[in-house]
């Protein structure tokens, strides 16, 4: 999704992910109605900028997500993915650079396994961000994961598959 500052970017990614709620109309997710569904039944996981939990470290918080729906991931995996998404680094989230929290929040997500990953403005703060980008959507291609990103700079479509212009 590309559009100005204000044009209702943040709010269509709110409406699915359960946040906000519509006027009208209905939300489905992967052809399921999801209105009126509690958050954690949506299969929907929100990214923004601010979704690290800084007293945590960087793999107690990347596992977090699975951990609430009661799935193990091996080191293997986690190690994969940490290397896939360029996540070398450790300690607390909270310590680390902006672009490196929603690195670490991104891996949450993809690790949590949901329908779909809403992304709003998180990747506008990553170096490398258009290696970042296709490596992350191949990941979640590969798990069977939609993501839907937004941005304000409408030639970031050149690193979605399908561009919306709101």
């Amino acid at each position: 999704l590309a559009g100005r500052n204000g044009s209702g970017k943040t709010t269509f990614l709110r409406i699915v992910a359960g946040l906000t709620k519509p006027d009208g109309g209905i939300v489905r997710v992967n052809g399921r109605e999801v209105d009126g569904l509690p958050l954690e039944k949506r299969g929907v996981v929100m990214v923004t900028p601010e979704s690290s939990i800084p007293s945590l470290q960087v793999d107690a918080h990347l596992l977090w997500g699975a951990r609430l729906k009661g799935a193990e991931i091996g080191e293997e995996r986690l190690g994969a993915l940490k290397e896939m998404l360029g996540i070398d680094f450790g300690g607390r989230v909270g310590k680390l650079s902006l672009g490196m929290r929603e690195r670490v929040s991104l891996g949450t997500a993809l690790l949590s396994s949901p329908a779909a990953i809403l992304v709003d403005e998180a990747f506008s703060n990553l170096h490398e961000r258009e290696e970042f980008v296709s490596s992350y959507r191949r990941l979640a291609a590969d798990s069977g994961i939609d993501v839907v990103f937004s941005t304000q700079d409408e030639a970031d479509g050149r690193l979605a598959q399908h561009l919306y212009v709101i």
